[in-house]
């Protein structure tokens, strides 16, 4: 696939229920869940990497929704139903 800048990317299956991106996806922005103070890594309300694509919860990996974003050391996870 390719984001708006046409930079490529793909998700990768870590595991059953677990996703990572892959891409030269260069500058992220992170945001917290609606109402926090801080942002909690574990548990992010969305990513957007420049040129997308803007991933929150609800957004469709391969026809899985996503339920939760978290950072494990510095790789986005998306665990999906």
């Amino acid at each position: 696939m390719r984001n708006r800048n046409g930079v490529e990317y793909r998700f990768e299956q870590l595991d059953a229920n677990n996703y990572t991106i892959r891409g030269a996806l260069e500058y992220w922005r992170y945001g917290g869940q609606e109402g926090d103070q801080f942002i909690n890594y574990q548990n992010l309300g969305f990513v957007d990497p420049s040129g997308g694509p803007f991933i929150s919860p609800g957004y469709l990996i391969e026809g899985r929704k996503v339920v939760r974003i978290s950072m494990v050391e510095d790789t986005i996870h998306f665990e999906v139903e």
